[in-house]
């Protein structure tokens, strides 16, 4: 039987001083020291008094250039990783001192590619859990905005996604993995990339279920796109394994640096 223990969770995460390498790379060094991310480095300085803090409710972004590596810290709270040293807390409690199961299902991950698998749509939300209803799944799945598609089909929630869920759109199978995270009552919700293998009107659809999905939770957001970030607390832009910039949509703007010049780069790539 799993060990570990299963408190009540808030929903603050915080990371502290984490060393980290890839098993597979013992030459490569990720290191968490309070404030960056980087899949080569992993680097959260001290040096400006930050910390990768996330409060309860709180939604925080981690931007900059693709093949950063910013996934890492997303694998590494998932614990699908353990770091060599250092601490990741949810709450007060250290991650490693939780219930594998617990922890994911108080800290829920929508990635950039749904795992679906060939089986009904209930199976598919319900993926994991015990004593699930069916209007448990039709909850998370008018949660997710999915509701609607999903009863119009003839056989509605029994009906087979397919292998890889390829019955389904891009948009719809994102949503169905939404409802999926929704289900578990997550406290945090961990968002990496979840919009950037959409199509421009798929985007808007899922983005507006991940926002209300977000809503009284903590969220971590990876994105590609500026325009999915722009309305949280604080975002972290990060360079060569460092934060070289946080602060609010607003505040990077007003500021004129990196992040004032991707955002400027990406509107200028729509335009055209």
């Amino acid at each position: 039987m799993e060990g570990g223990e299963t408190p009540e969770i808030g929903g603050a995460v915080k990371v502290e001083k984490v060393d980290f390498s890839y098993p597979s790379r013992p030459d490569v060094k990720v290191v968490c020291n309070c404030n960056s991310l980087d899949g080569e480095h992993l680097l959260l300085q001290v040096a400006r008094n930050l910390n990768l803090i996330a409060q309860k409710g709180q939604a925080i972004a981690l931007v900059g250039a693709s093949g950063c590596g910013k996934s890492t810290i997303i694998q590494l709270l998932e614990r699908f990783y353990e770091p060599d040293s250092g601490k990741l807390k949810l709450d007060s409690y250290n991650l490693e001192q939780l219930c594998r199961t617990h922890l994911r299902n108080n800290i829920a991950l929508v990635g950039q590619e749904p795992v679906l698998f060939r089986g009904s749509i209930i199976e598919n939300v319900a993926l994991g859990l015990e004593g699930v209803t069916v209007a448990d799944v039709q909850a998370a799945c008018r949660q997710a905005n999915a509701a609607n598609f999903v009863e119009a089909f003839p056989q509605g929630y029994e009906t087979d996604v397919g292998e890889k869920g390829g019955n389904l759109s891009g948009g719809q199978k994102q949503r169905i993995a939404i409802a999926r995270a929704l289900i578990r009552k997550p406290k945090v919700i961990l968002l990496d990339e979840a919009t950037s293998a959409l199509d421009t009107e798929s985007e808007k659809i899922v983005q507006k279920a991940l926002n209300e999905a977000s809503h009284g939770r903590t969220s971590i957001t990876i994105a590609h796109r500026l325009s999915t970030v722009r309305d949280v607390d604080r975002i972290y832009y990060i360079e060569n394994g460092a934060v070289v910039e946080y602060g609010t949509h607003a505040e990077l703007i007003e500021a004129d640096g990196k992040y004032a010049m991707l955002v400027k780069a990406q509107q200028l790539a729509r335009a055209n």
